[in-house]
């Protein structure tokens, strides 16, 4: 059995990123559960995936299961307790023990995170990959050209100072709301403003493609994957969103906003989750064979 640790059931990407990871191998005949604190799966978006507590796991684990962790503060608390495997979610300084520990496999889930672990600690992964979910992609709703949208949560300076430089746009923010709320909003959204300094991937970024924005975003590390500047996005440092966003949301350049949400959308179907399973499913005839417990 794998039990795929995880701090809570919150409104974060990484949960959504596991809970899809555990449902995914679940539906490929991995005997795999998700281990909350309190046992609860979260209520966000449809979570595929059998949650046990904490409490319910110690008296049934054996020398034969993993424990995967994908949260740094988990490492140092469970590595005695059985073997490990890191779904690694990002490259913070924090994950550098885990990387570090040669004893514990590592499932990296995009490219930079696969070649931070090679430059810096000399070690291979397994790129297993990540996925946006389905309800995200965009699916001829009406769509406000002047609309933007974004995520209050990190970089509420930045956005308010796009606001104060564009009064004239419709803003938009997606916090606090479950899956379907969000992809609904931003299938309406013209825009999306990344404004999160320092994210890992932008996974929100990535379903504002999907939906068919026209995204403008500050730099990300994982997001150099699918961001491509000037093809299918703008990227700026802060200081040049509010410019960015007055330009973009020109007259003059309304052909160009429709050739940056179409390429976004083309991009996007790179990260569908059908196309992770065809990856996991190769995979677990091959090199992720060990983990078919």
């Amino acid at each position: 059995m794998i039990y795929y640790f995880l701090p809570g059931r919150g409104l974060f990407g990484g949960v959504k990123v596991a809970i899809q990871f555990i449902g995914l191998m679940s539906s490929l005949g991995v005997k795999i559960v998700a281990v909350l604190p309190d046992g609860k799966a979260p209520d966000w978006f449809v979570a595929r995936a059998a949650v046990l507590a904490e409490e319910q796991v110690w008296p049934r684990l054996t020398a034969d299961d993993w424990l995967m962790i994908t949260w740094p503060p988990d490492y140092p608390r469970l590595k005695d307790r059985g073997k490990l495997v890191c779904h690694c979610q990002g490259t913070d300084e924090l994950m550098d023990p885990i990387f570090a520990d040669q004893n514990v496999p590592i499932l990296s889930c995009w490219e930079q995170a696969d070649e931070y672990v090679r430059q810096a600690h000399g070690r291979s992964t397994l790129k297993v990959g990540i996925a946006i979910s389905d309800c995200f992609f965009h699916d001829g709703s009406i769509k406000w050209d002047n609309r933007v949208a974004y995520m209050p949560r990190r970089g509420w300076e930045l956005i308010k100072a796009c606001m104060k430089a564009n009064r004239s746009l419709d803003y938009q923010p997606i916090d606090g709301l479950d899956e379907m709320a969000v992809s609904q909003c931003l299938k309406q959204s013209g825009l999306y403003l990344a404004t999160s300094i320092g994210e890992q991937f932008g996974l929100p970024a990535l379903e504002a493609m999907a939906a068919g924005c026209a995204v403008i975003s500050v730099p990300v590390k994982g997001g150099t994957e699918y961001l491509r500047t000037g093809f299918n996005c703008l990227l700026g440092q802060p200081g040049e969103l509010p410019e960015l966003l007055a330009w973009l949301s020109e007259p003059a350049q309304t052909e160009l906003r429709h050739l940056f949400r179409a390429r976004a959308v083309a991009t996007a179907h790179n990260y569908r989750l059908c196309g992770q399973r065809r990856r996991l499913a190769r995979l677990l005839e091959q090199e992720l064979s060990w983990l078919r417990c």
